[in-house]
């Protein structure tokens, strides 16, 4: 997951993502956390290196807005097939 760039001043950038959705989840520790949709949180946090189904790096996850615009009134759909012509890397595991 690479994550949007973010870059506190004078300081070097760092990678962000965003939860889906609110939810608690369970690390493999028994450690528990719970998350907001509109929270940022870096990709090198043990939460998104354990659980890194739960976040995205779309944008539109972070933001806040009291009537979604029209453009995001949907939550961002992944496409599950390649487009003609497009290669997809296999992973297998």
């Amino acid at each position: 997951m690479s994550g949007a760039r973010a870059r506190p001043e004078g300081k070097p950038s760092m990678d962000i993502v965003y939860p889906v959705t609110d939810a608690t989840l369970t690390l493999a520790d028994g450690s528990v956390f719970v998350v907001h949709r509109g929270q940022h949180w870096t990709t090198t946090d043990r939460v998104v290196q354990e659980k890194p189904d739960a976040f995205s790096d779309d944008p539109r996850y972070g933001l806040a807005f009291s009537t979604p615009p029209a453009e995001m009134a949907d939550p961002p759909v992944e496409q599950a097939t390649a487009a003609p012509g497009e290669k997809r890397s296999m992973r297998r595991g």
